[in-house]
């Protein structure tokens, strides 16, 4: 039997059809978890640059037709409905918290590239705890880009940040933006852009919410 192939959570039943996935079947809707799940009847697809985009292109027409998307990574399958729902059903409440942020949005990420700023020096006597809370502190943070994270604060929902500190390769910092609030998003980074020191931010967007996404 051909297992399912996911492709995103919605808060509520498409009311357009929503055409096919990779492998040219029909997309289904599975109610789980008290939402709906976009899938597909086909196996796990080879990790090729041609379905990666294939896959995204068919998340990103869900999220065209749906006001809240919780998007699956490539690659995820399930064996039939049951599972499915078996899957989800543990997490149903974290499912509905997710989809109540992402309602409306879309994601911009910035991609963050120069000279990385000093990391604070540990006060005198930290112990190993405090210096493994400043690093994890330090990881959710991008200084280097200060005038744009204070710049677009009004206009974002939520943000991601995943540092890298791979010069140039500094941090990705990943924003939920209502798309009311794409052109004003755009403008506020371009403006705030003009005052980094050091630093350039290459922003991508907008995208169905990938880094808002994650349930335990």
């Amino acid at each position: 039997m051909t297992a399912l192939y996911l492709y995103a959570i919605v808060s509520s039943r498409p009311r357009t059809t929503l055409g096919r996935g990779l492998a040219r079947q029909p997309l289904a809707v599975v109610p789980a978890a008290g939402a709906h799940v976009i899938v597909e009847r086909a196996g796990v697809p080879a990790i090729t640059a041609p379905n990666l985009r294939a896959h995204d292109r068919v998340v990103r027409r869900i999220a065209r037709a749906c006001s809240a998307v919780l998007p699956f990574r490539f690659g995820s399958v399930v064996a039939d409905r049951a599972a499915l729902v078996s899957l989800l059903a543990p997490i149903a409440p974290s499912v509905g918290r997710a989809l109540e942020l992402v309602e409306g949005c879309v994601q911009f990420t910035l991609r963050v590239y120069g000279r990385a700023a000093p990391a604070p020096k540990p006060s005198r006597g930290a112990g190993p705890g405090t210096r493994f809370m400043n690093a994890r502190l330090r990881a959710r943070q991008v200084p280097e880009v200060a005038p744009v994270t204070a710049a677009v604060a009004p206009l974002v929902r939520a943000t991601r940040v995943e540092r890298h500190d791979r010069e140039p390769l500094l941090a990705s910092v990943y924003h939920l933006v209502p798309r009311a609030e794409m052109r004003r998003y755009r403008a506020a980074v371009r403006a705030a852009s003009r005052a980094l020191d050091g630093v350039r931010v290459e922003t991508t967007g907008p995208w169905p919410p990938y880094a808002f996404a994650e349930t335990p």
